[in-house]
């Protein structure tokens, strides 16, 4: 696989819990532009929890994406993480799934 990222891609990725420095892994995924692996990636955080908010995005096609569970991204919770915290690429996202969660994103941004 190529060094580069690209949106939509899900992937297991190292979080630090905010407020600590805790590090756990975490599926996130991809919401910036392809990017160098050594550059960081602007991502945004996947759950199996309920949706919180109208931001939170449910994916319909979470299997296809590599995913466990049924999942949520919440878009409300953008971040940038360096490129080398992604560890395990899982899947991507259905174009469905990914239109939502941007449309979202543009929304919030």
């Amino acid at each position: 696989m190529s060094s580069k990222k690209k949106q939509g891609e899900v992937w297991l990725a190292d979080v630090v819990f905010k407020g600590t420095r805790q590090t756990k892994q975490r599926p996130v995924v991809i919401v910036g532009n392809e990017l160098a692996l050594d550059i960081d990636v602007i991502v945004a955080p996947v759950t199996s929890q309920k949706p919180r908010n109208q931001f939170d995005i449910v994916l319909e096609y979470w299997e296809e994406a590599g995913l466990l569970k049924p999942s949520v991204v919440h878009t409300s919770k953008i971040t940038s993480i360096h490129g080398t915290e992604l560890k395990r690429y899982l899947g991507e996202l259905h174009n469905h799934d990914l239109e939502n969660v941007l449309n979202m994103c543009r929304k919030l941004f």
